[in-house]
């Protein structure tokens, strides 16, 4: 048996989870520089120890509605390996779940047609679902992110 251990948070009050692999570092920094013209979901960029990170907005790239930030809001920043110094804003971090591989169901293609609204956007980025001990947890792939944008 394998285990995967999966950065947890929290948008629109659902539980998602990323490979953490693919995560530099959760930071609490929400002071974003606009991007004029860019597309929505780009929140803007962040200096981080002279360091810059295009950051996004994980809810609007999941298709949920965009919200105030708040004490509880985070940056997820992610390896290099995953895109090229970015970042999502999330509502809140979780804890870091380890999980057997054989409780992972992989994202099935679905013969009804493509999902809708933020159901589509989840899919087009997600990996999977995997129960944890009372909820359900939906695995993203942070390195499909910047290609939804």
């Amino acid at each position: 048996m394998q285990k995967r251990q999966f950065c947890t948070f929290r948008i629109a009050d659902r539980l998602f989870g990323v490979d953490i692999l693919d995560v530099k570092e959760v930071n609490p920094e929400i002071g974003f520089t606009p991007v004029y013209h860019a597309p929505k979901e780009v929140l803007g960029y962040v200096n981080i120890r002279g360091r810059i990170h295009l950051i996004l907005d994980l809810r609007l790239l999941l298709g949920f509605e965009s919200r105030h930030l708040d004490e509880t809001s985070r940056v997820v920043l992610f390896k290099p390996h995953a895109g090229e110094s970015f970042g999502v804003l999330v509502d809140r971090i979780g804890d870091v779940a380890d999980v057997d591989e054989t409780q992972i169901e992989e994202r099935r293609k679905n013969d009804q047609g493509p999902p809708e609204g933020h159901e589509r956007r989840i899919s087009d980025l997600g990996i999977g679902v995997c129960k944890l001990k009372d909820e359900l947890m939906v695995i993203l792939n942070s390195k499909l992110f910047l290609k939804h944008i």
